[in-house]
């Protein structure tokens, strides 16, 4: 009898033992997958910096949305990036289904605008100096250098507030959804009252895609184009409306800035209209017809208006040009970049007088 005790009490002691040891192993496990569930913003942020360290590139598709103007625009956005340093950026207005590239390769960096046969070659850093809400390496850079990144990682994505580094300076927050595998989902760029002006919703994006060996070649994309654009004279409305454009002013103008003339000087292809302004700075804007050109070796860069891709030269006395709705404008004058930029958008949808 005693021995029968002894054995049933050694058998409990045996049993409180296995299931005091399983206790503990399902709590490791559960302490496991919590950690596993419950990434930190800096854990996030450097998974991020490891994936666009590791890529060999990226394409990615998307749907771009600006409200920086009186008229919201929208935009088809492809992007082909190859490390280290090769781009190709379409750009689709839906409104007008034009497309402008931006295109970057071992001879430099090109504007392209084939509608028009206009192309634009120039020595430039871009896109290091400034960021760009559609690529991805901009995106991250942008989570993993702010500090004080606001950050959400609860189901399926990965939200982070940021700030924004865009030319426009009025754009200071980006709110930047990615999904758990790091892939970009929204990106919306809000201005001090957190209105949101460009928005970006991404249709796909995949990682490390094989190219063509001229993916990048500037004579390859500006002929695939041009077979792809809409000719811009496709009817006799719009024939008559690139043959003969009215004054287009600007809506914007930095404070103690006038008109002090205009004047029309006549030339084979038409004429030209130059409108000088003086003030706290003195500059001049001229109207023409745009025409096919093909220039090299301009030192500048790439510069977004929301409404087409314009070219800033210069350092001290810039000149900014742009083309839109067949006619071209050269805005040239000593004042800062960001004036500049705030006179050339605010042509945008004005009416010829």
């Amino acid at each position: 009898m005693g021995s029968l005790l002894c054995r049933k009490k050694g058998e409990g002691v045996e049993n409180l033992k296995r299931v005091f040891s399983l206790f503990v192993l399902l709590s490791l496990l559960c302490l496991a997958l919590v950690g596993c569930g419950s990434k930190s913003s800096e854990d996030v942020a450097g998974d991020l910096a490891k994936q666009v360290e590791k890529m060999s590139g990226y394409k990615s598709r998307a749907s771009l949305l600006l409200q920086t103007g009186k008229t919201p625009q929208e935009y088809e956005v492809e992007v082909w990036y190859k490390k280290p340093n090769f781009y190709r950026i379409a750009l689709t207005s839906k409104q007008r289904n034009i497309t402008q590239i931006i295109l970057r390769n071992e001879e430099g960096v090109f504007v392209l605008t084939p509608h028009l046969n206009k192309s634009f070659r120039f020595q430039s850093e871009w896109p290091e100096k400034h960021g760009q809400v559609y690529l991805y390496e901009s995106l991250a850079k942008s989570i993993v250098n702010d500090t004080a990144r606001k950050f959400q990682g609860e189901g399926e994505n990965y939200t982070f507030e940021v700030k924004a580094d865009y030319q426009n300076r009025s754009l200071t927050t980006q709110k930047i959804v990615l999904n758990k595998s790091l892939e970009p989902v929204r990106v919306d760029v809000m201005d001090s009252n957190m209105n949101s002006m460009i928005t970006v919703q991404y249709s796909s994006f995949e990682l490390n895609p094989k190219f063509d060996k001229d993916a990048f070649d500037k004579e390859r994309n500006m002929q695939a184009a041009i077979l792809d654009s809409v000719p811009v004279v496709a009817d006799a409305t719009a024939r008559k409306h690139e043959s003969s454009f009215g004054l287009i002013e600007p809506m914007y103008l930095p404070k103690g800035v006038s008109l002090k003339g205009i004047t029309r000087v006549k030339d084979e292809d038409g004429y030209q209209i130059v409108l000088r302004y003086q003030g706290t700075y003195s500059f001049n804007i001229m109207e023409n017809k745009s025409q096919a050109t093909t220039a090299s070796f301009v030192t500048g860069d790439p510069i977004d208006l929301g409404y087409t891709i314009g070219i800033m030269t210069g350092d001290a006395k810039k000149t900014l040009r742009w083309d839109h709705d067949g006619v071209e404008y050269t805005l040239s004058g000593e004042m800062p970049q960001e004036e500049m930029i705030e006179v050339a958008k605010s042509m945008f949808n004005q009416v010829g007088k």
